[in-house]
């Protein structure tokens, strides 16, 4: 899906998007029923009046997303156009507020898709946008447009140009977020097949309950953040596993028990096994796969349950041992 709009319907409409909310359900169950294994967004601009930028089109930003059958958040900042006329940091708070809905209301991570910026020095809003997008916990960015011919004189970028060499740096930090560590060796023609830090492990193919994992660690002191968006007979959770003790945590598995019939229907970020309430989340292969000494690692999930029935999991153990949670 990329930028729907339901505009100029009504006021009502317009601000609470009951029409294309249930548009993106029908379009999103079906899209899931063909491939269920890829992530699934709504490519929405992330207009609104609530956010100062743009109107509000019947689209509204955390409503919308919060569609069982979409996997993330996203909008498409373009700040320096003549209708939204956003300062440097105006745009900061902006994307900051995105990926406070995203995490905080919706439950989900966050992706910048389509952003860009024309008749400023672009490379030094790329590098503060990006350091504060990082700093803020963004998930996922891209930017429009790299071409190789026929550039855009207003938003394309192109080979040598210097706002590249801010968007790999930015890269290569994502990249040490999420556990990976640039490859070594000489460079290749061929693209990385490396997986992105938002593209989870197919659902539908859990590692089997008798995968072998690290030795639990005696002691090893850590926090579980577990924030809950209930909507009655679907939900969403947001967990941050967060290391507070002095050594790296490898090969990470955490367990909990639900405390109701829940069940998980999608996850990012990681992989899972739920046998009954009891669930068992490990990294994803090849990324997230360490959690150094102070820092943390983030996923998500999307579940069913019965109205009325659904809770927060009494406790949580990280490698076979207890977690404190909040």
């Amino acid at each position: 899906m990329n930028e729907p709009r339901y505009e100029g319907q009504s006021d009502e409409k317009n601000v609470e998007g009951t029409t294309l909310r249930a548009w993106v359900d029908e379009m999103g169950a079906f899209v899931k029923e063909i491939d269920p294994n890829h992530l699934l967004g709504a490519g929405i601009e992330g207009h609104g009046t609530r956010y100062g930028f743009g109107g509000d089109e019947g689209n509204p930003f955390v409503r919308l997303q919060q569609s069982p059958y979409l996997d993330f958040t996203s909008a498409h900042p373009y700040p320096t156009e003549y209708w939204a006329d956003l300062t440097l940091d105006e745009t900061k708070e902006l994307v900051r507020a995105w990926i406070a809905d995203s995490h905080e209301k919706v439950g989900k991570p966050f992706f910048m898709g389509e952003f860009n910026v024309h008749n400023v020095d672009r490379a030094a809003w790329w590098s503060e946008i990006y350091a504060d997008f990082e700093a803020a916990g963004g998930d996922g960015s891209a930017f429009w447009w790299y071409q190789d011919r026929e550039i855009d004189g207003k938003f394309g970028v192109t080979q040598g140009d210097p706002e590249l060499d801010v968007f790999r740096a930015h890269s290569a930090r994502m990249a040490a977020k999420s556990g990976r560590t640039s490859p070594t060796g000489t460079p290749t023609s061929s693209p990385s097949t490396g997986e992105p830090t938002t593209t989870p492990e197919p659902t539908t193919t859990p590692d089997p309950p008798g995968t072998p994992t690290a030795s639990p660690t005696a002691g090893t002191p850590c926090r579980v953040d577990y924030r809950l968006s209930d909507w009655g007979t679907t939900f969403n959770a947001d967990v941050t596993i967060h290391n507070t003790g002095s050594t790296a945590v490898d090969r990470w598995e955490l367990s909990f028990t639900f405390p109701g019939g829940q069940s998980v229907t999608q996850i990012w970020n990681a992989t899972r096994v739920q046998d009954g309430r009891s669930v068992t989340v490990t990294h994803a292969s090849g990324y997230n796969t360490s959690i150094a000494p102070g820092a943390t690692v983030n996923f998500g999930f999307s579940g069913a349950s019965q109205a009325g029935t659904n809770g927060v999991p009494g406790s949580f153990t990280l490698n076979g041992t207890a977690c404190s949670s909040v």
